[in-house]
């Protein structure tokens, strides 16, 4: 029984271990690696950071026209009173005497009480703020979109690499394979050491390959966890493939998409950009306006000869006020005026810069729409010559073994396919990475 029972808690502990394995292996499609790293990315964190500091800083300048209260105290303990030498009017007014005023304890407390009735930098202020929040939103939206963008490439990038490994280890048995055969054909004294030694040859090139592509397969997985925010240490698997996502895409009806430019993100975020430069130059014309306000004041003072400011029984004297502050700028010998033209000069140049940049987005979008139709040609050529490839590869190892063609005529063709391989899927990606730059300019993505 107990055998029984130590076996049983070790096969318990290798399950455990196994589920551990497991459950740190974590498994994408594209569009979980996209949401993934919107959430995760420390880029993103940060916009949306920026966009509680926007709507936190439109609070605080609406409360800049709220009543604002403060309560003050003060204490001063008069170590040696003031002396001041004054007329002695009831004997002799032309001789001096020596007088002290106050008392050695001295307190007073209050509270003031403003509010803004009138100011324009108020309410330029206010709606600057409104404005700079929706720019803080659209500049989240940029953001997210760059990192999305970027796992995108990577995502594709990291499964070109896969194709590529795979393809090369594919490679690599059949040629070992191959090898084999013909060193033992060579043996018997059916084949040439030549051969032998082509194949070794070839044998060793890829293995090689098969090692330096390992290395690429891990450089790029490890690139794309940091993009998407992910501990560099977890294992991923990606369950999307290169073809499966070619096929869901209609490209013919990307390729006839109209470009709407005020959806382009970038396009958005200079009209903010112009409405932030416009609403500076109506502060700066707000200079030249009144600023009326309302103040009140309560305030109580107690003088004593001893400290005894906790007595009730003593008197705290009581003063208060209520009034108008008005303030009406005059004059700034020109400084107002230049600082307006400045202003002024700044918006235009946003101006420009918005217009500027609607022009360059339709000339980007027509040059990826012709991106996109030349990598969909380039990719269905290079889908044909793979095709055609790997019939000349299969033919060719049939003739081979049947001792009609050389094992040069074969490391050729194996050459020669690989190159197809790597030209067909470097021809999937650039067609996935062209509908991108589609998307993001459509504010599809």
């Amino acid at each position: 029984m107990m055998k029984k029972f130590a076996i049983l808690l070790l096969l318990a502990g290798i399950a455990a271990g196994l589920s551990a394995q497991e459950g740190d292996t974590l498994y994408f499609s594209l569009e979980e690696a996209r949401d993934y790293a919107v959430a995760n990315n420390l880029n993103a964190e940060n916009s949306r950071m920026d966009v509680e500091i926007a709507d936190k800083r439109v609070w605080e300048t609406a409360a800049g026209g709220l009543p604002q209260v403060d309560a003050s105290m003060s204490y001063n303990y008069n170590i040696n009173l003031a002396t001041t030498l004054i007329p002695d009017f009831l004997n002799n007014p032309q001789e001096k005497i020596e007088v002290q005023f106050g008392t050695k304890h001295y307190a007073t407390a209050g509270i003031t009480a403003n509010q803004m009735i009138f100011s324009g930098s108020y309410f330029v202020g206010l709606q600057t703020s409104r404005i700079y929040k929706d720019f803080s939103k659209r500049n989240l939206e940029k953001t997210e979109q760059d990192i999305q963008e970027t796992v995108i490439q990577n995502y594709y990038l990291v499964l070109l690499s896969q194709r590529t490994l795979e393809a090369l280890r594919g490679n690599l048995e059949n040629t070992r394979k191959i090898y084999s055969d013909t060193r033992e054909l060579y043996q018997t004294g059916f084949t040439d050491e030549i051969d032998v030694d082509q194949l070794a040859v070839t044998v060793t090139t890829l293995q090689n390959s098969v090692r330096s592509m390992e290395r690429q397969v891990e450089a790029t997985r490890n690139l794309l966890k940091y993009q998407m925010g992910l501990d560099r240490n977890k294992t991923i698997v990606l369950t999307d493939e290169l073809q499966e996502m070619i096929s869901m895409v209609d490209f013919e009806s990307v390729l006839t998409r109209e470009f709407n430019v005020s959806q382009n993100v970038d396009y958005q975020l200079l009209s903010r950009q112009e409405e932030l430069a416009y609403m500076d130059l109506k502060l700066k014309r707000t200079e030249f306006m009144p600023n009326l306000s309302a103040f009140y004041s309560l305030d109580f003072t107690a003088q004593r000869d001893e400290f005894s400011f906790f007595d009730q029984d003593k008197e705290w004297y009581q003063a208060s006020m209520l009034g108008l502050s008005l303030n009406v700028p005059i004059l700034s010998s020109g400084a107002r005026i230049m600082g307006l033209s400045q202003k002024r000069i700044e918006y235009e140049k946003a101006k420009n810069n918005k217009q500027f940049a609607a022009e360059g987005l339709r000339v980007e979008f027509m040059q990826a729409r012709y991106d996109l139709a030349n990598a969909l040609e380039t990719y269905r050529s290079e889908k044909k010559n793979l095709e055609v490839a790997g019939k000349v590869v299969d033919k060719t190892r049939e003739k081979y073994r049947e001792g009609v063609a050389s094992s040069l005529e074969l490391t050729q063709v194996n050459d020669q396919y690989l190159q197809t391989l790597s030209s067909y899927t470097s021809a999937m990606v650039e067609v996935l990475n062209a509908k991108i730059t589609m998307d993001i300019l459509l504010n599809t993505i």
